[in-house]
């Protein structure tokens, strides 16, 4: 007696034909850049970049350490165009219970903690990931305070 199985993963569909293609062709596309990703608004730039933590999950999951890592240099490479993309992805990463990528958009916003937190633009974090943030900020502060002595 044979059994159809289905596997189901909560990742879009955008993610799954990404890794489709890297099956095949072993390359992850990469997101738009240059003049165009600097001209979009970050709800868009988080909607090209979403599609990569997904498959970040998925990878880390299905253990695909290259694929993972292609995933992960993708999203780095964008955290520094927009500080408000790294208060989205280290949420979205938390969600996916991807703590080192998260760990990494917290050391993006450490420098902008203080300003942040001030101006409620942390509010919409969970307090995790703000202590996290804020971990962050006072180690950039202590090696800033050893590097100039």
């Amino acid at each position: 007696c044979s059994h159809l199985g289905t596997i189901k993963v909560p990742v879009s569909w955008e993610a799954l034909v990404k890794l489709v293609n890297w099956f095949y062709s072993n390359e992850l596309s990469s997101p738009p850049s240059g003049c165009l990703w600097d001209y979009m608004e970050t709800e868009e730039k988080l909607c090209k970049l979403r599609p990569y933590v997904e498959l970040c999950w998925l990878a880390e999951f299905w253990f695909l350490e290259d694929l993972k890592e292609d995933c992960s240099n993708v999203i780095v490479s964008c955290l520094d165009s927009a500080r408000t993309l790294s208060i989205k992805i280290i949420q979205i990463a938390a969600d996916f219970s991807l703590w080192k990528l998260a760990e990494v958009a917290a050391n993006y916003i450490a420098p902008f903690y203080r300003q942040l937190h001030d101006s409620g633009e942390l509010e919409a974090l969970d307090d995790m990931l703000v202590n996290m943030v804020r971990v962050a900020s006072v180690r950039l502060s202590q090696e800033g305070g050893r590097n100039s002595r």
